[in-house]
């Protein structure tokens, strides 16, 4: 079982909510920013809820909840729909140019890698990396 699946597991067993802290404690998961970052991620895909909780005698902290059913669906069904949406333009394109889904992944995955790396090469050499108008 991986940490994120171990402290989803977790949190759906306490309804009430833990925050970052008790998790570490409660799964030996270290640092404890290790666990902040798994339940943002798990609340990224609607997992989970982050909310900020006053308690008596404590200061103000992000408790980590079960999230609705609804919510988590709502998610899935975003995630399909994006995922029809590209499948839909990788169709088009395939039958545009009459190649295979395969060699338009890899160069599309080509070209993106040589303008993130060459923006990033031209950030740190103090040029722009924004698009011409």
């Amino acid at each position: 079982m991986t940490n994120k699946e171990e402290i989803f597991d977790l949190i759906q067993k306490h309804p009430e909510g833990l925050d970052d802290d008790d998790i570490s404690k409660m799964t030996g998961i270290e640092p404890r920013q290790q666990v902040q970052q798994l339940c943002n991620q798990l609340a990224s895909v609607k997992r989970i809820r982050r909310e900020s909780v006053d308690k008596a005698g404590k200061r103000r902290k992000i408790h980590n909840f079960p999230s609705a059913g609804e919510d988590f669906q709502a998610g899935i069904t975003a995630v399909r729909g994006t995922i029809e949406n590209w499948r839909r333009r990788l169709s088009a394109l395939v039958a545009a140019t009459g190649r295979d889904e395969a060699d338009l992944l890899e160069e599309a995955l080509q070209l993106l890698g040589r303008k993130v790396l060459g923006e990033s090469h031209a950030n740190r050499n103090g040029k722009s990396g924004g698009r011409k108008k």
